[in-house]
């Protein structure tokens, strides 16, 4: 028994609309996409409204163009351009009859003819569109037994056309939702990853590599903000030997800089300026397709790179997003969204990699000063040679681990004692270095001295004065323009109570007489700093002489450094020479020792709270 034609239909439609349910089921469940679903929507138009030949395309807005999703016969994957009026034209209609197309779509019908022609599609088209979002193209070809369809069928076809445009927007939409969800995992599992590095030079390279790869992208950078320059300076570019810029090969050993002075913030025609103004800004940007080739990509994007305290250390760009197929796409909005995330992410690893390195290089340097403060303690004698008739004691109280005053006492090989401070210009390693290098020739000078006890007078003075002028040319050799040290040096003979004085631009030695009065060694005879100028210089300026003192009982000579008198308390007042000279004569009945504690005792009462502003170091001597 037949079925009447009616019935056919119907029994027609109702299994196509159990397919289409079943098939919208599959597609929400997760199990399918439209790029697997295609074969069975087309399958399912093309029974219900009996036509023998069809495809369904579907256009990709970012390069406008319309690709095949599925085709009965089968044809091989090609790409038809299509300009934004064409778009435009079929969002305007709701079909098309290719016999009578419209005026705007005649350039895109010739231009696909023979496509078109040949696979009999050239008959109907249907828009597929939700709202104003163009999706793609229903292509009906030959209609079985009839010229065109019936009204019923143009109604069920507008139906169908719309279950389909349902299923690709969806699954495009699924897409989207799956591609930004993989992304945001690939955006928590490279954090930890890039904050592991604690090399500077590896977190650079991974950073790039991490975002090249979240980002689809061909090409990325690193760039740095130099510290006290207004330069962007390269750290990492991905691939290593691309070309930088247009005329620029990117080499490792040289460094590519962006000046962040020049230029126009408010025309970012140029990659370089989209950076600068990145920066500036703090917020990502974006160079369209242009010209220029920074980093060898055609598109740019780059995010501000921030740190903890919230600044901006520099940009992270990536280039040329690359789609399926090989194609150079731009970035949306949501790619900036995902490239400030991470770049956010990337300040923090940076940031730790270079607080990694600069703990290294703090620990380092807190060894090799440890070290220097060992091998200058053995510089700085522990305890000094007893001189008959007199008492002799001295204290350093270095302000770091090590410094740079020096103190001493030495026996005389041609007899008598010789009696040194200094004090060298600055802080830390280079002071002591050259301390150190002073010492060491003073000592040489010292141990050839021809200065006797019976020495006439001038003998003597001219001796200290070529051996200051021997340590000037030490020390201007040995350091910089912004080294030199003060100098007092005094050749003591016991048995004539004589000391023989000269000073280079140090604080003057006080002496408190067994009368009570003061008295300033060496105030009114003097120098230069040694090392401060070359020796040709020195007797134009300021040269050398020495004097000589007679001391008695009860006698007490304080030698000190600025350290001493130039103590800042809390209120910023000095110490001054005034209170060093009513502490020393507060000393007339103690020994040396005791006096060197209560100087420095009184200095360190007034300075209270205050930082330690400078070395401070005494020496003192006492005749019995």
């Amino acid at each position: 028994m037949h079925l009447s034609s009616a019935e056919e239909t119907i029994q027609r439609l109702i299994f196509s609309l159990s397919e289409l349910e079943q098939l919208g089921q599959t597609l929400i469940s997760g199990h399918s996409n439209f790029k697997v679903s295609s074969k069975t929507y087309l399958r399912i138009t093309l029974g219900t409204l009996q036509v023998r030949r069809g495809a369904i395309l579907c256009y990709h807005e970012t390069d406008n163009y319309l690709s095949i999703a599925a085709s009965t016969p089968e044809i091989d994957d090609t790409q038809l351009d299509i300009e934004p009026d064409e778009v435009g034209c079929l969002l305007e209609s709701s079909s098309v009859e290719l016999d009578t197309p419209p005026e705007d779509l005649q350039n895109f019908i010739n231009r696909n003819s023979k496509l078109l022609i040949d696979n009999s599609m050239h008959r109907l088209w249907v828009p597929l569109k939700i709202h104003d979002e163009f999706l793609g193209i229903l292509c009906l070809g030959e209609f079985l037994g009839r010229a065109k369809l019936e009204e019923w069928e143009q109604e069920l076809l507008t139906i169908l056309a719309h279950q389909i445009s349902i299923a690709i927007a969806y699954s495009r939409n699924e897409e989207r939702i799956q591609s930004e969800k993989f992304r945001l995992f690939m955006l928590a599992e490279s954090a930890p990853q890039i904050c592991q590095l604690l090399q500077p030079e590896d977190a650079a390279e991974q950073v790039v590599h991490q975002a090249v790869a979240l980002l689809d992208s061909n090409v990325g950078a690193l760039m740095l903000i130099q510290a006290n320059q207004p330069n962007l300076e390269l750290h990492y570019a991905f691939p290593p030997d691309i070309l930088v810029s247009d005329d620029t090969e990117h080499d490792p050993e040289k460094k590519f800089i962006i000046s962040m002075e020049d230029g126009d913030e408010s025309d970012p025609k140029t990659s370089q300026q989209m950076l600068v103004n990145v920066v500036k800004e703090g917020r990502t940007g974006q160079c369209p397709a242009k010209m220029d080739s920074l980093f060898g990509g055609r598109t740019l994007m780059a995010g501000p790179i921030q740190g903890r305290d919230g600044d901006v250390l520099g940009v992270l760009a990536v280039g040329d997003k690359e789609e399926r197929g090989g194609r150079i796409a731009e970035y949306t909005f949501e790619d900036e969204t995902l490239l400030d995330s991470f770049a956010k992410q990337a300040g923090v690893a940076i940031e730790n990699a270079h607080l990694h390195q600069e703990a290294l290089e703090a620990r380092q340097l807190q060894a090799e000063m440890e070290e220097a403060r060992k091998i200058q303690e053995n510089l700085i004698p522990e305890t000094l040679p007893e001189i008959p008739g007199y008492e002799v004691a001295g204290h350093y109280e270095p302000r770091g681990p090590v410094g740079g005053d020096y103190f001493d006492c030495i026996e005389l090989p041609a007899g008598g004692w010789g009696l040194a401070i200094a004090d060298v210009s600055g802080k830390g390693m280079q002071a002591a270095l050259l301390m150190a290098t002073l010492r060491a020739g003073l000592i040489s000078e010292l141990s050839s001295a021809t200065i006797s006890e019976g020495s006439e007078l001038d003998d003597m003075k001219n001796e200290l004065i070529d051996m200051a002028m021997t340590l000037n040319s030490l020390l201007y050799v040995s350091g910089t323009e912004e080294k030199y040290a003060t100098f007092f040096y005094s050749h003591l003979c016991p048995e004539t109570d004589t000391l023989t004085s000269l000073n280079g631009g140090h604080n003057p030695p006080l002496i408190v007489k067994n009368s009570g009065d003061i008295v300033w060694l060496g105030d009114e005879v003097g120098g230069l700093p040694l090392g401060m100028f070359p020796n040709d210089m020195v007797p134009l300026i300021a040269k050398y002489e020495a004097e000589q003192t007679k001391l008695e009982s009860g006698d007490l000579v304080i030698f000190y450094t600025d350290g001493v008198t130039e103590t800042v308390n809390i209120d910023d007042e000095f110490y001054d020479d005034e209170r060093l000279e009513q502490v020393a004569k507060s000393c007339s009945e103690i020994d040396a020792s005791q006096i060197c504690e209560r100087v420095y005792r009184s200095v360190m009462d007034f300075q209270g709270n205050a930082d330690q502003f400078d070395d401070l170091t005494l020496l003192v001597l006492r005749k019995q």
